[in-house]
């Protein structure tokens, strides 16, 4: 499947995935990221639409931070009280959308939320400003200019005081989207066609749509492609 993936990618016109080696469908997401981080640094390229379903079954959608990619999945944070939390705990299954305009590219994610550990948390709370972390305490600061910040720091390094640190609020934590399909769209600059690659954990497809790969483990994936019209 690899092989094959790595084939599409390089037919591909204007070498969209910049002649990488992919091995892993969460790569090709990470060098979009980076590439949507680049050309647009404000453009808040990590956020993406989450859905989740109600008690009544209806679709709910929000928009979040995606903090961390990599093998395992994609890892996000709130507060553990929230509805969005409550709805995971009762339904696990949720979808993510992540869409950069400028480069006329998205990707859907779907797949299964699993709660991250407290110090994992807690290291990500730790990278957070500490404006941040104060918000998420419900305490506002004053927005400072670069100068004032800058005229700040001097200030405590010149009368040696540190500042408290801002312990993890007890109602926040983590969650990881183990993904089970990864599709990745982008348009065609000549033909303004969608060009789309689907790759789908091996064992949640239907036992009759494995063929070969039937004896394969869940870290396989299975990859196929479309071009739609514009």
């Amino acid at each position: 499947m690899r092989n094959v993936a790595i084939a599409e990618l390089a037919a591909q016109p204007d070498s969209w995935h910049n002649r990488i080696a992919i091995r892993e469908p969460y790569l090709i997401l990470h060098h979009w990221l980076s590439i949507a981080m680049d050309m647009e640094p404000q453009s808040k390229a990590r956020v993406a639409c989450l859905a989740t379903v109600d008690e009544a079954g209806q679709p709910v959608t929000r928009m979040t931070s995606v903090e961390q990619i990599n093998a395992s999945g994609l890892t996000f944070y709130t507060a553990l009280g929230s509805r969005l939390a409550g709805e995971i705990h009762a339904n696990p299954h949720v979808s993510l959308q992540m869409y950069w305009p400028h480069l006329e590219r998205s990707v859907h994610i779907a797949g299964t939320v699993s709660p991250v550990s407290a110090l994992q948390a807690q290291l990500q709370f730790a990278r957070y400003p500490r404006e941040v972390q104060l918000s998420m305490h419900g305490i506002q600061t004053r927005k400072r200019s670069l100068l004032g910040k800058i005229k700040k720091c001097l200030s405590l390094i010149l009368s040696e005081q540190r500042l408290p640190k801002v312990p993890v609020p007890p109602n926040w934590g983590g969650f990881l989207l183990s993904p089970t399909l990864y599709e990745f769209c982008r348009t065609c600059p000549k033909t303004q066609g969608r060009h789309c690659m689907r790759f789908r954990r091996c064992l949640t497809l239907p036992r009759g749509m494995r063929r070969e790969t039937l004896k394969a483990d869940r870290y396989d994936w299975v990859f196929d492609s479309s071009v739609q019209d514009s």
